[in-house]
């Protein structure tokens, strides 16, 4: 009995200090230190706790108070209270009126004359409704500037001399039509069409018909350095005239023969062949710098 208690305590002192048995290999030995120190590393790397749910994204739940078109919310303090983050999402924003664009009322433009030639041609062969500025030269010069904007081409000057934009299409017979408007328009401020450019990319020659803000017409012809009249100030009542107008200017050109066309009515032809060809576009007019024209469309017909 002896034999077997002290053959038993001797089993358990084995399993106790974790001595190595048959088909059993115990832990490396642990001092006390190393096994607290253990159990702590057990803790903070087994199976993972989810600590970043348990703080709030305030960074996120910020922005996404804010609305669509808001700038985000830049948050200084990531330790904000929850409080203030509550306070935001239930307080939001009231929303802003848009700021009026700068659009003109048009003055509606009477009906177009029978005589108007765009009645009768069927479809133009080239239009441009300005939506892009793809055909013109965009951005300021000495004497004017250009931007596209709310689908009209609009049109600056900058001195008290004529200033233009032409576009790219060369034309000999055509008739060529330009729909304007002029949001404020004075005195003997005038603006118009400008055509058979023969170079385009130097554009010092060409003829000029344009309509002024006081309700007159005239027909000009450059020829570097020389700009003459060929038909000078002439008043028609088919002029829309004060701010806001609008005018529809027309130019048919066969050969030597011009006619002239404002709102689609006829206002004057006369025989001129110093130039039978070239580019073309729209020009405002000396006297009257700062004066801006919206063109609206500007299209043709070849060979009319």
């Amino acid at each position: 009995m002896k034999n077997f208690t002290i053959v038993s305590l001797i089993l358990l002192a084995l399993i106790l200090s974790g001595c190595n048995m048959p088909g059993y290999e115990s832990a490396a030995p642990q001092d006390a230190d190393s096994a607290m120190a253990t159990e702590i590393a057990k803790i903070l790397t087994g199976t993972p706790v989810e600590l970043e749910d348990a703080v709030p994204d305030i960074e996120n739940e910020v922005e996404a108070t804010q609305p669509p078109d808001a700038e985000p919310t830049q948050v200084e303090d990531a330790e904000a209270p929850e409080e203030d983050v509550l306070t935001e999402e239930t307080e939001a924003p009231e929303p802003t009126s848009p700021e009026p664009t700068e659009t003109p009322t048009p003055t509606p433009t009477a009906e177009l004359a029978d005589t108007d030639p765009a009645r009768t041609l069927g479809d133009p062969d080239w239009v441009d409704t300005m939506d892009d500025g793809d055909n013109w030269s965009i951005g300021a010069d000495t004497y004017s500037s250009a931007v596209i904007d709310q689908g009209y081409l609009k049109l600056t000057s900058k001195t008290v001399y004529n200033g233009w934009r032409l576009t790219w299409p060369y034309l000999t017979d055509f008739y060529l039509q330009a729909k304007i408007q002029t949001p404020d328009c004075q005195g003997a401020g005038h603006y118009g069409l400008m055509f058979r450019v023969p170079n385009v990319a130097n554009s010092n020659q060409g003829y000029l018909f344009g309509v002024s803000c006081d309700g007159r017409y005239i027909l000009k012809i450059w020829d570097n350095p020389s700009m003459q009249y060929l038909l000078d100030w002439t008043s028609s009542d088919a002029i829309v005239t004060g701010n806001d107008a609008v005018n529809t200017l027309g130019v048919m050109a066969k050969g030597s023969s011009l006619s002239f066309y404002i709102n689609g009515e006829k206002v004057k032809e006369l025989t001129n062949n110093a130039f039978l060809e070239g580019g073309f576009g729209v020009f405002v007019g000396e006297n009257s710098e700062n004066l801006t024209i919206w063109v609206d469309d500007i299209k043709y017909w070849e060979n009319p």
